[in-house]
């Protein structure tokens, strides 16, 4: 198991996520971006390559496992105001079919030691929603403490959020 940056090697498992994402979800928002387009975008986020205003530069990372996509995790290299509400440092996401196996603890295992080696970054933000059962375990597998819940209003809605913080150098 690894984590590596989006690789045409990976890209038919890949979209094979973004088609269970479709058939399991398919009134909500995409969780996988465009397999045409997610090596490219990742570059551009990772370089700061014409970024939107409020964006900051983010490094894209994929969970393989015998050469099968499982999951994607996407770590900020900084925050902004509106990160630290909601956002954080990092986000990730399991494929459909792999969920509720154990790949997103290890997966934000596995990331925060980039965080620490490749960033420099001694804590790290991870927020989830209030009802998020399976990314609070996530979160508190990996050491995150609890700081607060904060209310967004976010396009879905009015939502509280989670904000943990992870000390990576313990």
């Amino acid at each position: 198991m690894e984590l590596v940056k989006p690789d045409e090697k990976y890209l038919s498992s890949y979209a094979e996520a973004v088609e269970e994402d479709l058939i399991h979800k398919s009134d909500a928002v995409r969780a996988f971006g465009d397999p045409d387009t997610i090596i490219e975008k990742s570059y551009r986020y990772e370089h700061g390559i014409d970024l939107k205003p409020g964006y900051v530069k983010a490094t894209t990372l994929w969970l393989i496992d015998q050469g099968k996509f499982i999951g994607e995790i996407g770590i900020r290299h900084e925050l902004t105001p509106a990160l630290l509400r909601f956002g954080g440092n990092i986000g990730y996401k399991v494929r459909w079919s792999e969920r509720g196996k154990g790949y997103g603890t290890k997966m934000l295992r596995m990331a925060l030691q980039y965080c620490k080696n490749a960033l420099g970054l001694r804590r790290a933000l991870i927020t989830c929603d209030d009802d998020n059962i399976a990314s609070i375990k996530v979160i508190e597998h990996n050491g995150g403490v609890l700081e607060d819940r904060v209310t967004n209003r976010l396009e879905r809605g009015i939502v509280t959020t989670r904000r943990y913080w992870i000390e990576i150098e313990r």
